[in-house]
Parts: structure tokens; sequence; C-alpha cells
């Protein structure tokens, strides 16, 4: 009688691929078959279908929305993420499927190291049941209906701050200041600092500008919708969205684990993604 043979397996890893990007399915197969020839368990999963696991590390193929999806699901098990981008230059997935034959020769040999960044808990009552999420960018608190004013009273450390006048707010971590806060003139910040941003979406008062604050901090919104909808939109990363009745409180805080993000030793730096993503120079 013959015995079948089990395979033993050096290392485990994920690969998820946006099926919305042209070439991405296929890209995320050969990365497969690359990695199997070195005795790697691989698990594939379209972005819209992940599931999270405890692996050596995560390939993200698409686009930074890609990237926001894993490091979601994958910065809880603190499994390391790295994103290929098909298509424009992105400032989380910062490898080119151009460059992905050095990519995976540095992943086999370890040529990398891993930038740790915070990420932001988010916690609110929906429907008489609290719900935990969290975010990598940003969660943006404004009306159900678009354009319509509301006021955002905001606490620090359960002390009150200030109450906003706006079309909506936004607490932006590090990573998330060259997202929706840069739009709203907030600030560009190195994307490894210990800090949240709030920034008002098209305040009624000049005056207030942005805040930098320290990521150890406690913050709460309690946004009042005056019109007749009387609805609040959360928006995490632009990809989760939540409907609170007016009023409820919703609290920010700093993740327990940050997501680790794998750096090549030959990647671009932060600054020439700025330069290029901005334009600068031209």
């Amino acid at each position: 009688m013959r015995h079948k043979t089990i395979k033993q397996y050096k290392h485990t890893i994920v690969i998820v691929y946006n099926k919305h990007k042209k070439n991405a399915k296929n890209v995320a197969l050969n990365t497969s078959i690359y990695f199997k020839r070195y005795q790697y368990k691989v698990f594939i999963n379209n972005s819209m279908l992940i599931t999270p696991r405890k692996a050596d590390f995560v390939l993200s193929i698409g686009g930074d929305g890609t990237m926001l999806k894993v490091i979601r699901s994958f910065a809880p098990l603190s499994v390391p993420v790295k994103g290929i981008n098909i298509g424009a230059l992105g400032f989380l997935a910062d490898t080119n499927v151009d460059d992905i034959v050095q990519l995976l020769k540095d992943l086999l040999s370890s040529n990398f190291t891993i930038e740790k960044r915070n990420l932001l808990a988010i916690e609110f009552n929906l429907n008489n049941v609290k719900v935990k999420q969290i975010a990598v960018n940003d969660c943006i608190v404004k009306s159900l209906h678009a354009n319509k004013l509301i006021i955002v009273n905001v606490k620090i450390n359960n002390t009150f701050m200030n109450s906003y006048k706006c079309d909506g707010m936004i607490i932006a971590t590090a990573t998330g200041s060259t997202a929706y806060s840069l739009a709203s003139t907030g600030p560009i910040l190195y994307p490894t600092l210990p800090v949240f941003i709030l920034t008002a979406i098209s305040p009624h008062t000049l005056s207030q500008r942005s805040i930098v604050i320290s990521d150890k901090n406690s913050i709460s919104f309690i946004p009042k919708n005056k019109s007749e909808y009387k609805k609040i939109l959360i928006s995490i990363d632009g990809q989760k969205n939540y409907i609170l009745n007016n009023g409820e409180e919703i609290n920010f805080s700093l993740y327990t684990t940050p997501f680790q993000l794998i750096k090549q030793h030959s990647c671009q730096s932060f600054f020439y993604t700025l330069r290029s993503k901005m334009h600068w120079g031209i």
C-alpha cells in the first residue's frame, strides 16, 4: 500500500489581488508559482473576499485602495504587508509591477525592513450595538446628504475642545495625511509620526485650521445634523460606511497594534513619492 507524501512547507504567504485591475490576477498567479518553487504555501484571495490568516507576509496587488483593505484585514494578526502597484505610483503600494522580479528576490532573501505605522481605533453604537473598526488613513463624519451643514462638538480626553460648524470632520493618521485631510487643506506629515490630525471640511470660521495632536489622546466627535434628514454618515478609509442617528457619540483612540509595512532597501523614499504625486518642482 502506497502512502501519500505530505508536503512540508517552510513558509506561508497570502496574495490579495484587485480583480478590477487589468492583469492583477495574472500577476498573482505567476507570483504564486514563483513562491511555490521555494516551498511556500500560498493562499490567493481577490480583494472582495479576503480571508485573514497568519502568514509570513501578504502581497497586495492593485493600488492604494487594495492596500487599505488588506491592511485593515491583516493588521490585527501582525502580518507584514507589501503593495505591488498596477498603475501609477502609490503612497502605500510603492513597488511598481515592472519591478516585481527584484521584489520577489528581496522577499526570499529577507532583504527588507519593517516599518511600523499607527492605526486609528473607532467605536460607536449602531442600533444599540457597539461597533469597533480600525482605519488606516482616516474617518470622515458628515451629513448623510451631501452639502448639508453639521455641528461637531469635539472632546479631547473627555474635555471639550471646540464646536465646529462645517460640512464634515476628518480625523486622520499620519499615514492618512496625504488623503482626504490634505484635500481639505490639512498638513502633510511624515507617515510614522505618532499623531492624529483633526481637520474640518469647509468650516464656517476660517480660523478653524487643522490641529495635530498626540495619538496617545482619546478623541470624541458628537455630530449634530440640523437638517430635516438628521442622519450622520461615517466613512472609514472611504470604503466602509455607516449611518448613525443624530447626536451619536463617536470615539477615537490609538489601535493597540500598528500595521507592518515591508520596505525594500531599494524603494523610493516618502519624499520622492511626494514629489512625484504632488508634481513638485515642475
